[in-house]
């Protein structure tokens, strides 16, 4: 329509679609046993208001709302926590590959013999990072669906003042320090498989004595590599702690439409519309 809505907007059109968009995102939130979602990352805790550590400061959640056709699910709803509120006080920037960068390894692999190109997602990236510093956000208790109150007991943990406090253990949206607490958790994760970032260029990423490199943008691997060997050394790291897409035609990547000719070794790139 051209006006943007709000999720309480849409759901008062559209009650079912929007109320199981949200059932499905706090259940990928919280366990997930018994909700459309069969399992959750255990984000969040529902917890009594009292049980807030004195001195820790309670923010507030935001439910964005989006239509994503190519998705399975494609009316979206994610809780944001308003990390505008929250200190934090270490240097939350993350390195992030950049149009150039990718550019550069376009470049790379259309003029190296045999290199292909192919792109993979991590599923859920900032949710899967566990915090040691816990926060706390309220939810009102109006917008949690009936199922989710139900499932959880809610009733029984409702304030007064109309929230339902929970307690975060991990990474959600946000959050000042979701995106470097990810990174150096990625970091940690693929070192034993020998991946590293590049010290000059934190966005791009290659292997200790394999040919294979890659950049990375936040969740979105641009992969480099000569070989389905290669390739799938690198998809089993990813695997063995994410749930994981990869598309081997490597079409699209950060917003460019992408033609490879390998015989030629040349690629066109365009911009997604």
């Amino acid at each position: 329509t051209g006006v943007k809505q709000t999720y309480e907007s849409l759901r008062r059109d559209n009650p079912d679609r929007w109320n199981q968009s949200m059932a499905n995102e706090l259940g990928r939130l919280t366990s997930g046993v018994g909700t459309r979602m069969p399992t959750g990352n255990e984000n969040i805790f529902y917890i009594r208001k009292s049980q807030v550590p004195k001195g820790r400061k309670v923010t507030y959640a935001n439910a964005v709302c989006d239509y994503r056709p190519l998705k399975d699910d494609p009316y979206r709803v994610r809780l944001t926590v308003g990390g505008d509120r929250l200190p934090y006080a270490a240097d939350a920037g993350a390195p992030a590959a950049t149009i150039l960068e990718a550019k550069m390894l376009f470049n790379s692999v259309v003029s190296t013999p045999d290199a292909r190109f192919m792109t993979a997602d991590i599923k859920d990236y900032f949710l899967c990072t566990p915090m040691e510093t816990y926060e706390y956000i309220k939810i009102p208790y109006s917008i949690i669906p009936e199922e989710i109150r139900l499932q959880y007991n809610l009733a029984d943990l409702v304030d007064e003042d109309g929230y339902v406090y929970c307690e975060v253990r991990k990474g959600m949206y946000g959050l000042k320090q979701a995106a470097r607490l990810a990174f150096d958790n990625l970091v940690k994760i693929l070192a034993p498989y020998g991946y590293s970032p590049i010290r000059a260029s934190p966005g791009l990423w290659r292997h200790a004595t394999r040919p294979t490199l890659f950049t990375l943008c936040v969740d979105d691997f641009g992969i480099k590599y000569t070989s389905k060997d290669d390739a799938n050394h690198l998809l089993a790291a990813i695997g063995d702690h994410f749930k994981y897409s990869a598309d081997w035609e490597g079409k699209n990547y950060l917003g460019l439409d992408l033609e490879w000719n390998y015989i030629q070794r040349r690629a066109l790139q365009h911009t997604l519309p």
